[in-house]
C-alpha cells in the first residue's frame, strides 16, 4: 500500500480521508488550530471529530507516512536560541514562554520552572516545543518579533518576561514569525 502525507490538504469531497486525516494528527499532538487549517474543519468540528472518529486511528496509522514532530537536534552552549517553551499549572492551565538563550535549552527550561515554582506556581508539567537557531542574528530580534507579534494577540494574557498566561500560543506560527524574521 502506497502511504500518503498527512500534512497536505484533501478535497473537501474526500471525507473519510480528512476524518482519518484528524484523528491522526491529533494522535500526534497537534494543535486543534493547526488540523483545522489543514483539514478545512472549524476547530470545533475537530474537537468533535477526534472523539467521534477516534475508532479510525489504527486504519489511519496504516495509510499517512509516520509523523515525528520531535526531531533530536543536537544543541551548543554559546549560540543564539530563540524557544517556545510550555508549563502547565495547577491553576492558571497552560503558560506559554516566548525568550532567547545562549544556554541549552534543557538547562534553560530547568532555570523557568525554578522561577516559576519559586514565585508560588504549581507547574505540572513542562514541555519545550521549539527552539530555533537564529545563527548570526542576535536572538533578541526574533523574540522581540515573536513576542510583539502574541502581545498584540493576547494582550490581556501577557505578563512581564514574555510570558502569556492561560495561552496555548501556536508551535506553528511561533516557528512562522521566527523563520520570516529570520529570512527577510
Amino acid at each position: 500500500m502506497t502511504k500518503i502525507n498527512a500534512l497536505q490538504k484533501f478535497n473537501k469531497y474526500d471525507t473519510h480521508i480528512r476524518h482519518l486525516q484528524t484523528v491522526y494528527l491529533d494522535s500526534h499532538g497537534f494543535e486543534f488550530e493547526d488540523i483545522a487549517e489543514w483539514t478545512g474543519y472549524a476547530v470545533t468540528t475537530i474537537q468533535s471529530y477526534i472523539y467521534k472518529f477516534r475508532d479510525l486511528l489504527d486504519e489511519a496509522k496504516k495509510i499517512f507516512y509516520h509523523i515525528t514532530l520531535k526531531v533530536k537536534q543536537e544543541y551548543y552552549a554559546g549560540k543564539q536560541y530563540v524557544y517556545l517553551f510550555k508549563f502547565y499549572e495547577k491553576y492558571h492551565g497552560v503558560i506559554s514562554k516566548v525568550g532567547m538563550t545562549t544556554q541549552l535549552p534543557e538547562q534553560r527550561l530547568k532555570q523557568e520552572i525554578k522561577y516559576y515554582r519559586d514565585h508560588g506556581l504549581d507547574i505540572e508539567d513542562a514541555k519545550i516545543c521549539s527552539v530555533i537557531d537564529c545563527g548570526e542574528i542576535p536572538a533578541d530580534g526574533a523574540e522581540s518579533a515573536t513576542r510583539a507579534h502574541f502581545i498584540r494577540k493576547y494582550p490581556k494574557a501577557f505578563k512581564k518576561n514574555d510570558r502569556f498566561f492561560g495561552v496555548d500560543v501556536s508551535v506553528r506560527t511561533f516557528n512562522a514569525i521566527v523563520n520570516n524574521y529570520l529570512n527577510e
